[in-house]
């Protein structure tokens, strides 16, 4: 909880300050070149260096104490804050990807994941191809054909089905391709999975959600082994999505809390499953904890996760009006596109999160009309209950 903050060097505030600057002073102009040497990589530091910062836009005293925490949970060298998630995810591929590879990415996946991939990428020469949660390893390696792979990036469990994607067949995709396997944990946090310990060469994260867990902030995270986050570290200095330092302040405070919060969600999603399941008015509910032993994906589960974590879909009868309906009558639950915040949050992916993905695409990934994506907070799960009890008589 209190790593990477010493009290004796901040006057003895127990909680790091938040070091609200856009630039460093020097001490002399031999201590500038210095600290600009070991920054932009032209020198390796050495034991004697008393290093500082330069620029905010490089990197903040605030960046260091919530990038520590993340390594230690997804049990990783290093870890890397930026400003959102998207910039996280466009800086991985932007430091490991290269114009005429192929990035085999696990389909459904979150919007705007998708059109960076399917649209400003391929701009690039890059080749984005999807594969689903049901192919196999000669599958995959069909649609790679005879490219360069350069990437296999899971998103699991899937934005915003639930779907769950087996990374032990994913990291032999891309070892056979001496590919880097990157995954979105973002669903789960890594209080219920950690990729880097199933073959995973880089985790991420939209840290907006769990990591961050409050809805007042925005932010994404990286963590991996210590030779890609210092390659990914100097693509963060050149197109500048470091996190500011308030952001890196409340980000380290939320990984404090980072387990009671996320169990105590889950434990009201594992309630909400079991009602969603048995009501009438839905035809479909989607949460790791309703997989059956004998299903593949109960197999895949229990091998690579710790926990079911609290995110639910289900479908409700009356396709999108009949979702409208349920909604706009929601009073506890708030409707909004986030997800993650100890608040209770719903949202309609079919026009909201996946509005830009073609209609017969979105309904071949189980993204429907009745669709809803349902992120459970913190509250008195009798509370949420009644309040859905009281949407759904509306449907």
């Amino acid at each position: 909880m209190g790593l990477g903050h010493d009290a004796r060097l901040h006057l003895g505030s127990l909680k790091p300050p938040i070091y609200e600057t856009s630039t460093f002073v020097f001490e002399t102009a031999e201590q500038g070149k210095r600290f600009f040497e070991v920054t932009y990589g032209l020198d390796e530091p050495r034991e004697d260096d008393d290093f500082g910062f330069i620029y905010s836009r490089l990197d903040s005293p605030n960046l260091g104490p919530a990038e520590q925490r993340l390594a230690v949970w997804e049990g990783a060298e290093r870890a890397l804050i930026f400003n959102s998630g998207m910039s996280a995810i466009t800086s991985v591929f932007l430091a490991f990807i290269r114009p005429g590879e192929v990035i085999l990415y696990s389909s459904p996946n979150y919007g705007g994941t998708t059109s960076l991939l399917t649209g400003l990428l391929t701009q690039y020469g890059v080749m984005a191809r999807p594969f689903t949660s049901s192919m196999g390893e000669a599958e995959l390696a069909e649609i790679v054909g005879t490219d360069r792979l350069g990437m296999v990036y899971v998103e699991t469990p899937a934005n915003p089905t639930v779907d769950i994607f087996d990374l032990q067949l994913a990291a032999s995709v891309a070892s056979t391709h001496d590919a880097r396997l990157v995954v979105d944990n973002t669903f789960l946090s890594p209080v219920w999975q950690r990729p880097l310990e199933h073959g995973a060469d880089i985790s991420i994260h939209s840290a907006t959600k769990y990591l961050g867990g409050h809805s007042d902030l925005t932010a994404g995270a990286v963590a991996g082994n210590k030779a890609d986050m210092e390659a990914l570290r100097h693509v963060r200095y050149e197109i500048g999505s470091t996190a500011s330092p308030s952001t890196g302040w409340l980000l380290a405070r939320s990984l404090e809390t980072l387990r009671l919060r996320v169990e105590k969600q889950t434990a009201n999603a594992v309630r909400l499953a079991e009602y969603l399941a048995g009501h009438d008015k839905v035809s479909v509910v989607n949460h790791l904890s309703l997989l059956e032993p004998g299903d593949r994906r109960h197999d895949i589960y229990k091998r690579q996760c710790l926990g079911p974590g609290a995110m639910i879909s289900f479908e409700v009868t009356g396709g999108q009006e009949g979702a409208f309906r349920f909604l706009n009558a929601l009073e506890l639950v708030h409707l909004t596109v986030s997800l993650g915040g100890t608040e209770s949050l719903a949202s309609h992916p079919w026009t909201m999160s996946h509005v830009r993905v073609p209609e017969d695409e979105k309904l071949a990934i189980g993204v429907t009309p009745g669709l809803i994506r349902f992120s459970v907070g913190i509250e008195h799960v009798g509370d949420l209950i009644s309040d859905l009890d009281n949407a759904f008589t509306r449907v």
